[in-house]
């Protein structure tokens, strides 16, 4: 008695197009996810920058603003500059193919990090600037 079976090898189940469906359907959520995390920061970034614009506005008014300007300035430079690092970055997103996308996932959260970090480090600076003068005025 002889039987005869059918084997499959590995390469034919990775071609049954499951597989590939997959690593599409993960590259787009990936690449989904990670650009709506930089849309957000970039939000916050354009948030932060209306704020800025409005002291700048008020310490232009004041005669005692002479300082508090050129902090402001620089902080409005430094984020404008941050917010073109995320657009870059999204950019790079949305051209990004799935063979580029590992090197592209690599860099945008790269970016998305050191942005974040520089984002809180300016931000706690005007706040103690803003701070100290809100205390200088109620004393």
């Amino acid at each position: 008695m002889v039987s005869l079976s059918s084997c499959t090898t590995d390469r034919d189940r990775d071609h049954d197009g499951s597989n590939d469906e997959t690593v599409t359907v993960d590259f787009e959520q990936e690449r989904n996810s990670l650009r709506d995390e930089l849309r957000e920061l970039r939000n916050d970034i354009d948030r932060e920058l209306e704020k800025i614009d409005n002291r700048l506005d008020r310490a232009s008014k004041d005669k005692d603003g002479d300082n508090d300007r050129v902090e402001l300035e620089k902080a409005n430079r430094d984020l404008t500059q941050e917010r073109s690092r995320v657009d870059k970055s999204i950019e790079d997103i949305e051209n990004a193919s799935k063979e580029t996308w590992g090197d592209v996932k690599v860099a945008a959260r790269n970016t998305s990090r050191e942005v974040k970090a520089a984002f809180q480090k300016m931000g706690n600076e005007l706040e103690a600037l803003f701070d100290d003068k809100d205390n200088s005025t109620k004393d």
